[in-house]
């Protein structure tokens, strides 16, 4: 059989093949990026790389077998990725440097990947010049963000740890990798039309504004990616402030 016409490794993992037929004998017409989820971009873990840490054999399976991308990008809007040259967002990163146990409010968990927001900002202190004038010394000052995508161990879901001198929050993401990658997959397959949509309306209607397009819309703009993830993952969803469900209102910070 010639090699372009195997099917993609990851269609070869029952578990989350069946998570993907699930959605498509559901009558969703959007399909996962195909990129995406394809070699080398999905790379997997080896043995060796998974030897020191508590892993189920069920987490474990997926990581050697399937994987999980470099990188993810979750754009809300067009204008997120046009940011200015004070911001830099990088996104989540699923680097081995990355994988480590720890345990959170009493429970296991395995850390997947991370993600970092950089900012600066400008600031402007009021002083008296050697003439006498009044004049402003301004300062840049650096900032940055970093949470944490992590598996809680026993029961295979995915969640998003922000940790801080404040303590230690988790929200809810998926309910399990499988879920998780594909959830990434049919987003980025969703947001190439989305986006499109947004940039064409602004080339016909230059004097409106994005969010408001958006916030007039969302229920048509929306509705191929939520059908897709209320069949996929309902809890990704429902559950307060889900990265899915902030992805999918503008409104949510």
């Amino acid at each position: 059989m010639e090699h372009w016409r195997e099917d993609p490794n990851w269609k070869k993992y029952p578990p989350l093949f069946q998570f993907y037929q699930q959605v498509k004998e559901s009558g969703c017409e959007l399909e996962p990026d195909v990129e995406f989820l394809a070699d080398p971009r999905l790379g997997r873990y080896q043995e060796y790389q998974l030897k020191n840490y508590e892993i189920p054999q069920n987490i474990k399976d997926f990581l050697m077998e399937v994987g999980l991308p470099d990188q993810f990008r979750p754009f809300r809007l067009p204008s997120e990725e046009r940011e200015d040259r004070y911001q830099v967002y990088l996104g989540t990163l699923f680097w081995v440097s990355c994988l480590r146990n720890e345990t959170i409010k009493k429970k296991k968990y395995l850390v997947i990947g991370e993600s970092r927001e950089f900012t600066a900002s400008a600031s402007g202190t009021k002083c008296v010049n050697p003439d006498g004038t009044e004049g402003y010394v301004f300062r840049t000052n650096k900032g940055e963000s970093v949470s944490y995508e992590v598996v809680e161990l026993k029961t295979g879901s995915v969640w998003t740890w922000y940790h801080d001198s404040f303590g230690d929050e988790l929200n809810f993401v998926n309910s399990s990798l499988e879920q998780y990658l594909l959830s990434m997959a049919y987003w980025q397959s969703f947001y190439r039309s989305f986006s499109q949509q947004i940039e064409n309306y602004l080339k016909k209607n230059k004097d409106k504004r994005e969010w408001e397009y958006v916030e007039r819309n969302r229920k048509r703009l929306y509705a191929p990616f939520k059908d897709c993830m209320n069949i996929l993952d309902p809890p990704a969803l429902r559950k307060r402030m889900t990265i899915w469900k902030r992805l999918t209102d503008i409104t949510l910070i």
